[in-house]
């Protein structure tokens, strides 16, 4: 396939390429990609009018009506080649990060830690590229993307960059949605880990099976010969993962409780943790000010994917202390010696709700209460709504549903469907549990910031560091971050807490 496009993008003096056929220049290449919403064959003869000198295709009939479209077996890879024949330089070191939480910490850790080493380093994902030097080109559609892994042509666009610009190693996110839509095409990396595995994506895999097999068909296509696998050791399907992997001779390492690294003991408290864990028949530890276990064992996948880098790992630990949290990560609005303490998370799966609900409860006064404002995002998987809802009574003790990015689903729909979770077999909430329902998210914030008391904990979960909100299609400038930062400090200054 590659030596094809080779051979046609020279023939045809090819310079860019596009998968948007509003976007097409002439003398283009387009590829006609069909996807969830649109499909690209629709537009082909718009591409053509618009002076594409090339236009390929996996749909046979529209391969037919003209000698400048050409039939390819699978134009989603065949895009991401392309790709990689125009921008065809890498950084020296790349590292992948799948799993269906985690990910952003875990490549932000990576950076940070290679940053404090005098490394050059970026990474990209959720939260967009990061660099730790001035980079030849800025990448404004990247950082404002709203996909956690993004287009082919992007994607090897600002690997190249990162090259030209002396970047020598790059971590980034590799969702299920841009492994199965092969954004990512044949790229290849040093080092994968997977961070954590459960229910998320289902309107789209349909199946927990065909979700799971995503993840791992990245190891398999995209991991170099002699590169390793790094797994969080409590991920769900822990054992079926490793019989993948041993069946298709992949190296793998694990990190956690009774992990290759073990992970020996976290003492938590409202200012951080203390970690201590065994590796290579050694035993260390170090302070964090970031909050939660899980991100203990993300903190130790970063240090590992490090190390696998050649790096000494002693050196690695040294600088572990100085990491700081991820923005939307479990991050602290309130100063550590408020009275009450307010969370922003990017909770949106039940496994996350739940790990980061069981955290704070951890290090929360017997006096106070654990307060959570959550909701569920519209056109998604709507089978976790009741899970969640059920996870949020079961653990705090005031919740407030309200809505996240409702999309263009009836929002009022979506709440009641995760107020379904909440009722016990005789249909009523659980005694202990009080619950409020606020569709208006800024109001949820704001009205539950006013009513905590000393010693209580509010988690602000579901959209973390997003600095918008989906309604219908429009997208409305909207941050839990900076709502609660304003709802705080009012608070202060009436002296609430």
């Amino acid at each position: 396939m590659k030596l094809k496009l080779q051979t046609l993008f020279t023939e045809e003096k090819i310079k860019d390429i596009s998968f948007d056929s509003r976007r097409v220049k002439p003398g283009d290449a387009f590829f006609a990609i069909r996807g969830e919403n649109f499909d690209g064959n629709k537009f082909i003869e718009d591409a053509l009018r618009k002076g594409a000198s090339l236009v390929f295709t996996d749909d046979k009939s529209s391969a037919l009506h003209s000698g400048k479209v050409v039939y390819v077996q699978d134009a989603r890879m065949s895009l991401a080649i392309a790709a990689e024949i125009l921008y065809p330089k890498n950084p020296s070191n790349i590292i992948a990060v799948t799993g269906t939480n985690g990910k952003s910490s875990v490549v932000s850790y990576v950076h940070q830690i290679l940053s404090l080493l005098g490394k050059t380093s970026a990474c990209i994902g959720t939260l967009g590229l990061e660099s730790n030097i001035e980079l030849i080109k800025d990448f404004n559609n990247i950082e404002n993307s709203h996909q956690t892994t993004s287009d082919p042509v992007s994607f090897r666009m600002v690997l190249n960059t990162l090259e030209e610009s002396g970047i020598a190693n790059v971590a980034f996110e590799a969702s299920s949605h841009g492994i199965d839509q092969k954004r990512l095409g044949e790229i290849k990396v040093k080092s994968a880990a997977f961070t954590s595995f459960s229910q998320d994506h289902l309107e789209y895999h349909k199946t927990m099976e065909n979700y799971l097999q995503v993840k791992l068909g990245f190891f398999r296509d995209n991991l170099e010969k002699g590169g390793e696998a790094v797994i969080n050791s409590e991920i769900m399907f822990f054992d079926s993962i490793k019989k993948f992997l041993e069946e298709h001779s992949i190296r793998y390492f694990s990190v956690g409780k009774a992990g290759d690294i073990n992970v020996t003991s976290c003492k938590g408290s409202i200012v951080g943790q203390e970690i201590t864990f065994e590796f290579l028949q050694k035993k260390y530890k170090f302070s964090t000010s970031i909050i939660g276990s899980f991100q203990a064992t993300n903190i130790l996948i970063a240090a590992k994917l490090v190390y696998n880098l050649n790096i000494g790992f002693d050196d690695i630990v040294k600088v572990l202390p100085k990491l700081k949290a991820v923005c939307g990560r479990l991050q602290r609005i309130t100063d550590p010696k408020s009275d009450f303490q307010v969370f922003v998370d990017y909770a949106h799966t039940p496994d996350a709700l739940s790990q980061s609900l069981s955290e704070l409860k951890k290090i929360k006064p017997e006096s106070g209460k654990l307060c959570v404002i959550f909701g569920c995002g519209g056109d998604r998987d709507s089978l976790k709504r009741p899970i969640m809802g059920k996870i949020a009574t079961s653990i705090a003790d005031y919740v407030v549903i309200t809505d996240d990015n409702p999309r263009t689903e009836d929002a009022t729909k979506i709440r009641n469907e995760i107020a379904l979770g909440m009722v016990n077999s005789t249909g009523d909430v659980p005694l202990k549990t009080e619950v409020d329902i606020i569709g208006d998210r800024k109001e949820a914030i704001v009205s539950t910031i006013e009513k905590l008391k000393k010693g209580d904990i509010l988690l602000i979960a579901g959209k973390g560091h997003e600095d918008y909100q989906i309604i219908g299609n429009s997208i409305n400038k909207f941050s839990d971050i900076e709502i609660a930062t304003w709802a705080f400090k009012n608070a202060v200054e009436r002296g609430v807490q």
